[in-house]
């Protein structure tokens, strides 16, 4: 779980939406993909981009889910054709499940299926 960094959660109707960051470097999910490619519905979208060490410690101007829209060192509107690469780092809203295939690489079972 290194280069990752929770910002903040938001409740979103019976689940939950997470707010962090990620170092794209060895996440195929990210990696040598475009801003657009990574998105995976139901799962996560990019938000912002920047390098792999702008900061990610809150500090007293964060907000309750912890995004700054002038956090230092991120594109907070990177072009949907941009290439992730593995010097950069991403701010990414994420499903529970969808940090779980970031951060494991491994897809779970669907809901309702047995194993």
């Amino acid at each position: 779980m290194m280069g990752r960094h929770v910002l903040g959660v938001m409740p979103v109707e019976r689940g939950s939406l997470l707010f962090t960051t990620v170092d794209v470097a060895g996440h195929p999910e990210l990696e040598r993909r475009s801003v657009h490619e990574a998105f995976r519905k139901n799962e996560w979208r990019v938000l912002a981009v920047g390098a792999a060490g702008a900061p990610t410690e809150p500090s007293p101007k964060d907000t309750l889910t912890g995004l700054r829209l002038d956090r230092p060192g991120f594109d907070w509107r990177p072009p949907q054709g941009r290439v992730l690469r593995a010097g950069d780092r991403v701010v990414l809203a994420t499903t529970r499940r969808g940090l779980d295939i970031l951060t494991t690489g491994v897809q779970p079972h669907p809901a309702g299926r047995g194993g």
